[in-house]
């Protein structure tokens, strides 16, 4: 689908929001309309510390200048002094040397420099934004080939021949399935019909009866009537690309993130490219069509190995990738001959490759920063370790400031004997939800990376919202998911802002006028980790019942446990030929055609199948 012109205009309406939010977060307005303080609160619920561009250059003044460690009789300089004991510098090598130094010569111009950044960030936005529309088309395209598509055109069909008969049972439809035009649990609402209700400027004598407290039974009666609400669709399937990706470049989330300074759009455009890579098809056809191989192993590689190099956090994109590219491939939903020729079957060599260019990343950095292998490793824990797991930044015993996250206050109480096992087990949660959810969910795998980025926004060390609405947004690309979903859910996403507002102003109110304690911060954290625990539970366990009622329709299983006034009937089981029509106009199941003239047979009596509860 492409883009009409109020698109593009909204598109262009954005990009202008981003620079003039831009410009209002980098001059003192803030500080003037809100008082002092309050950017510093704005930084803290929005964006990570270690990827900032100050942080960049705070690792280049260490580059340039040379550093004496306490004790030791030699200055260190290079990335020796980076990386020395107590300096707190976590980025990688490799991204102080082409987004550090890279700029350097432009630090005499704070102007030029302030422009070069911002439009290399709005660049980022703009290939993540189109790289998502890319990812959810190609999303749409796989799903509508699938089974479950097929299953849900063969409820249409039957709905309107025989609504009696058909594929998926009323009970196990989504309530909100009528939003992306999908079948849905009907509703009912009372009609009530006033049309033989007795006219006001009606018979005199009517009136005196009425008055009388005499009802007249041919006009005083009102009939009341049960229909079947039908609501019309707010989107369809193929407008929830477009949307989201719309949503992406339009979120004031990412234009604050990137006017305070932040990292995170470059590292989500390169997780997204790498994901825009990993769901090309395998082949396209040319102009005379003639089938032509798409390559897209390396490139798929190469941009996820970029961003693990950068934020470990984003190897848990390697697991949708893999699947995507044919892992556990003979588990997967059955489809059409036309989506199995695209398919791809790859995966083994993506691994691998992505190990290789991930070793290779780190190779080049070990020469970089020189020395034996021991004090590489050293780099690497310093580098790696704060972006999956919540530690000291020094000897010190300092740690990183209040975020939206529970790590920084939990970790700020609890024992200094305990606290290695404290890092050890939470940042081992996330890993534990790996291998169950793959398993379970392995049909689908852009529910997968919606999940673990979900997972992934609560458990982080430094949890930020710019990391909770990449994940939403990736959620937004499953609408059968989303349709399943129940109202906590809503309730949660408008709850969201409620405990972000009040984190910003108890941070000011705690650091900056004295008023406050930490406490107020605290409580505020733990609102925002259930509103997002609570989305990303239902999000999951929406997924499950679609699988499941996926799963009892494919094995012909759809007796539901229905109310008393329901009949408990047994629904035909789909095979791809539902309910053609012949030349007669009688119905057939398949290969089963029975006209109208031929006589019953006596039923055989069979087994009655098992009664599912959901």
């Amino acid at each position: 689908m492409m883009m009409n012109s109020s698109t593009k205009f909204i598109f262009a309406i954005s990009a202008i929001l981003r620079l003039l939010t831009s410009f209002a977060l980098s001059t003192d307005f803030l500080t003037q309309v809100f008082g002092l303080g309050i950017l510093p609160a704005i930084r803290a619920s929005i964006l990570d510390p270690v990827h900032t561009w100050d942080h960049l250059e705070e690792a280049c003044f260490l580059l340039k200048n040379k550093v004496s460690i306490w004790g030791d009789d030699e200055y260190r300089s290079g990335y020796h002094a980076i990386y020395a004991p107590g300096s707190r510098i976590v980025a990688p090598p490799l991204v102080v040397a082409f987004l550090g130094e890279m700029f350097a010569p432009l630090k005499s111009s704070n102007s030029l420099l302030w422009i070069v950044q911002r439009l290399l960030l709005l660049l980022a936005d703009v290939v993540g934004a189109y790289c998502i529309y890319q990812i959810g088309k190609r999303v749409y395209e796989m799903e509508n080939d699938s089974i479950e598509a097929e299953i849900e055109r063969d409820t249409k069909i039957c709905e309107k021949m025989n609504p009696k008969l058909s594929v998926v049972p009323e009970k196990l439809r989504p309530v909100r399935g009528w939003i992306f035009g999908l079948s849905n649990q009907v509703l009912d609402e009372v009609v009530v019909d006033k049309t033989n209700l007795a006219d006001v400027n009606g018979n005199a004598d009517e009136k005196e009866q009425q008055s009388n407290g005499k009802h007249s039974t041919k006009s005083g009666q009102s009939s009341s009537s049960r229909q079947h609400l039908k609501r019309e669709p707010i989107l369809t399937l193929e407008q929830v690309p477009l949307l989201v990706s719309l949503l992406y470049f339009s979120n004031p989330v990412s234009m604050i993130a990137n006017s305070t300074g932040s990292l995170r759009s470059i590292w989500d455009a390169l997780a997204l490219t790498s994901l825009y890579y990993a769901t090309k098809p395998s082949s396209t056809l040319s102009k005379e069509g003639i089938p032509i191989k798409v390559k897209s192993v390396s490139s798929t590689a190469t941009f996820l190995a970029l961003a693990t190099y950068a934020d470990v956090g984003y190897a848990m994109f390697l697991v949708p990738i893999l699947l995507w590219r044919g892992m556990l491939r003979g588990h997967q939903q059955k489809s059409s001959l036309k989506y199995q020729r695209g398919q791809h079957n790859d995966w083994k060599t993506v691994l691998s490759l992505y190990l290789c260019y991930l070793i290779g990343l780190h190779c080049l950095a070990s020469l970089l920063v020189g020395g034996n292998s021991n004090e590489y490793k050293n780099v690497m824990t310093q580098t790696m370790l704060p972006s999956v797991a919540f530690v000291d930044q020094d000897q010190s015993g300092s740690v990183p400031g209040p975020s939206m996250g529970l790590h920084w206050y939990f970790f700020v109480q609890i024992f200094d004997r305990f606290r290695s096992y404290f890092t050890i087990f939470v940042a081992g949660v996330p890993a534990m939800f790996v291998i169950p959810l793959t398993i379970r969910l392995h049909r689908y795998p852009s529910v997968l990376a919606a999940a673990f980025q979900l997972l992934w926004a609560v458990f982080r060390p430094t949890t930020t919202i710019h990391t909770l609405t990449l994940g939403l947004l990736l959620a937004m690309l499953n609408p059968r998911t989303i349709a399943r979903m129940r109202n906590a859910s809503l309730i949660s996403l408008f709850a969201v802002p409620v405990p972000i507002l009040l984190f910003i102003t108890f941070h000011r109110m705690w650091l900056v006028t004295g008023n406050g304690n930490p406490n107020y911060i605290f409580f505020q954290c733990f609102a925002y980790g259930l509103f997002v625990s609570t989305i990303t539970l239902d999000f999951i366990s929406a997924t499950v019942k679609r699988d499941k009622v996926l799963r009892m329709v494919e094995k012909g299983d759809t007796i539901v446990k229905q109310d008393d006034d329901d009949k408990v009937e047994d629904v035909p089981k789909s095979n791809g030929k539902l309910f053609e029509m012949d030349g007669n106009g009688a119905e057939s199941n398949g290969d089963m055609n029975k006209s109208s003239d031929e006589p019953e047979e006596e039923e055989q009596p069979k087994e009655q199948p098992n009664v599912v509860f959901l």
